[in-house]
């Protein structure tokens, strides 16, 4: 049994020691460090190369979706045609841009966007996706776009020229 003095020693050094231990020590600052390096390169093997080129795909889908609706929204605001226009080789698209048509010449109106090289893009011999002032498309488009081991159709109807990605 500790009588009083005893005891408030024993506390007082505890709370010393309690006060000391804040921080923490080199080693435990390493092993959590190597803990989240192996949980990085489990989620790396797991999402492999494939993965995040299906995702990129998927995005860039999304973002040629996005850039009908502009040519289509363009083409509502100024009243003028534009068009989406596909350049590339062999029935696969390589580039893209939105233009202006006035008269019988195109402008170009935005950036070229480039596909990814992981990305395959068939374009089922469209080269140009017209819109006109009225919102509508002059026929209906379907875009391909393919990823190894996923396919995104970007599909415009006729009738109200507005894109979605199947």
């Amino acid at each position: 049994q500790m009588n009083r003095p005893q005891l408030q020693v024993t506390a007082a050094t505890m709370a010393r020691r309690t006060k000391v231990r804040r921080a923490m020590s080199l080693l435990e600052l390493s092993v959590i460090t190597v803990i989240i390096g192996l949980l990085g390169l489990m989620a790396a093997t797991r999402y492999g190369s494939t993965t995040m080129a299906d995702v990129g795909a998927q995005g860039f889908a999304r973002r040629l979706a996005l850039d009908f609706s502009q040519a289509r929204q363009r083409a509502i605001a100024i009243g003028d045609n534009h068009l989406v226009r596909f350049t590339g080789g062999g029935g696969k698209a390589t580039q893209y841009a939105v233009y202006r048509r006035q008269g019988a010449s195109i402008a170009i109106v935005d950036d070229i966007n480039l596909v990814p090289a992981d990305v395959d893009v068939t374009t089922a011999g469209t080269t140009d996706a017209e819109f006109m002032f009225t919102g509508e498309a002059l026929g209906s488009y379907t875009i391909t776009v393919q990823a190894p081991d996923r396919t995104w159709t970007v599909t415009v109807p006729q009738v109200t020229g507005k894109a979605f990605v199947q």
